[in-house]
């Protein structure tokens, strides 16, 4: 079996095992961002989930470590990772991030040959995520914002309204305001 194959055949176990758990999940990171911005490499692919809820929780780790290789085993942690057939999974809730039902309801659905259908974080909602990471892990995260909005706003396909009410929730309307008018502020070449 191709390694793309067999990383389709991984990736849809892995969503099923999330979506059985976690309805309301969203792929995040680098693989949803290489739907809205220049693909990078990635090596992983990131769920978004509700790790406050440690009944679900502790429910998909009985679950996945039946199944696969699951690390770690406590309910507690904002960062779970699944291997499946060699490939990783990581389960997410960043610090200090807000996903609630309104940015559930705005999710992308995109069916990818051999996987099924999968849900993305919308453009808005996935720049304000890396916005409240890059308070943690610094510029990188805000480079990926930062694209995410120029190629979304390119394509005529964000909403600066809700991202910046989004901003302002999560406590980085400063930063997303820094984005926008650095926008502004480039050239249209």
């Amino acid at each position: 079996m191709s390694v793309e194959r067999r990383f389709k055949s991984a990736l849809r176990l892995a969503a099923r095992t999330v979506r059985r758990f976690f309805p309301e999940y969203a792929a995040v990171g680098r693989f949803a961002r290489n739907f809205y911005a220049p693909p990078e490499t990635t090596l992983d692919v990131d769920f978004l989930v509700d790790l406050d809820d440690a009944e679900r929780v502790n429910e998909l780790l009985e679950y996945a470590s039946a199944r696969f290789e699951v690390f770690p085993l406590e309910v507690g942690h904002w960062q779970y990772r699944l291997v499946v057939k060699g490939f990783r999974f990581d389960l997410v809730k960043p610090r200090g991030y807000r996903y609630d039902a309104e940015a559930a309801s705005r999710r992308r659905l995109v069916r990818i040959e051999e996987v099924g259908e999968l849900a993305l974080l919308s453009p808005e909602d996935l720049a304000v995520l890396f916005l409240v990471s890059s308070l943690d892990r610094g510029v990188r995260d805000l480079i990926k914002a930062k694209d995410i909005v120029a190629y979304s706003k390119a394509r005529g396909d964000f909403n600066e309204e809700y991202f910046l009410r989004k901003c302002e929730e999560n406590r980085v309307k400063h930063l997303g305001l820094a984005l926008l008018m650095g926008e502004r502020a480039r050239p249209a070449w």
